[in-house]
């Protein structure tokens, strides 16, 4: 006998309520952020510009903490309860525990309910992340079942393509991904890092751009879509940004619509889990290779 499926994600990949909605994915479950003394359920209890307010009256990066075994026990227990299998598209587990403490739960879950619990190391974050769980909703409204959505997913790991471009420096130096001395010299010299996640999960700066603010973001743009053109699947593009940049906003989707081939235009607002690690103004343009 089929169970219904439930596809869950958590705080990393930038869902929102009204992609959560349109794709279909059941769940998210937050990370958790400390400010100071106090600690926050990501999206639900803190939003990107309260840490950026906590930054700029500090002068510290607000820190992150993974999902334990025992948050991903309350969150599965809903759905398990109901007899639905599970398949939930994790953090990178290079850069957290969460991916970990999953597979404890699943494991804990699926025998205490008798269903079955997946959970599938994306090895990246952000719009990476939200384009598996997308991909993984519209398997399972295809009608394929829990196991083999884990293995198709697994599978999409090495063809997507995860670049985003940092804000600035300050976020990396203070959160201690660079030296004060790296980051004062990319300051003085307007240098914007374009970082890349590889398929084993390991962040590198490929690039680095020059110039004002919006110059940089579009010399990464014009990066992304000279890439686009060599290895896209054309179905569906994910753009993000940590800051309500009107202006930035409306001139990536100018660019997308000039540039005019792909058919879906996923619009999102980095979580805190994210935008902890990048700070304001860190934009991204992400999209799987075709088939």
């Amino acid at each position: 006998m089929s169970h219904k499926v439930i596809i869950t994600t958590d705080t990393g990949s930038d869902m929102r309520p009204e992609n959560l909605r349109k794709f279909h994915i059941d769940g998210m479950i937050p990370f958790h952020i400390t400010l100071g003394d106090k600690s926050f359920k990501d999206f639900y209890e803190c939003q990107p510009d309260d840490l950026f307010r906590y930054f700029d009256e500090t002068h510290q990066v607000p820190k992150t903490a993974a999902c334990s075994p025992h948050d991903f026990i309350e969150f599965f227990t809903p759905f398990a309860e109901k007899g639905c299998d599970i398949v939930h598209i994790a953090m990178n587990s290079v850069f957290s525990s969460s991916y970990a403490n999953s597979l404890a739960a699943a494991k804990e879950i699926s025998e205490k309910y008798s269903v079955e619990v997946y959970s599938v190391d994306t090895y990246t974050l952000t719009g990476a992340q939200a384009l598996m769980a997308i991909r993984a909703a519209e398997l399972r409204d295809g009608g394929m079942a829990a196991r083999e959505i884990s293995e198709e997913i697994k599978a999409m790991v090495p063809h997507i393509r995860t670049n985003f471009l940092l804000g600035g420096m300050n976020y990396a130096a203070k959160g201690g991904r660079c030296s004060m001395l790296v980051a004062f010299g990319a300051n003085l010299l307007k240098l914007y890092p374009m970082m890349h996640i590889d398929e084993k999960g390991i962040i590198t700066s490929p690039k680095k751009f020059r110039g004002s603010v919006e110059s940089v973001q579009n010399q990464y743009m014009d990066y992304v879509l000279s890439l686009a053109d060599q290895y896209a699947d054309y179905r569906r593009v994910i753009i993000g940004y940590t800051s309500d940049n009107k202006a930035l906003i409306a001139n990536m989707h100018r660019r997308l619509k000039e540039y005019g081939k792909f058919q879906e235009i996923v619009e999102s607002v980095s979580n805190c889990t994210t935008a902890t690690h990048g700070g304001p103004n860190t934009i991204y343009m992400i999209f799987a290779d075709k088939d």
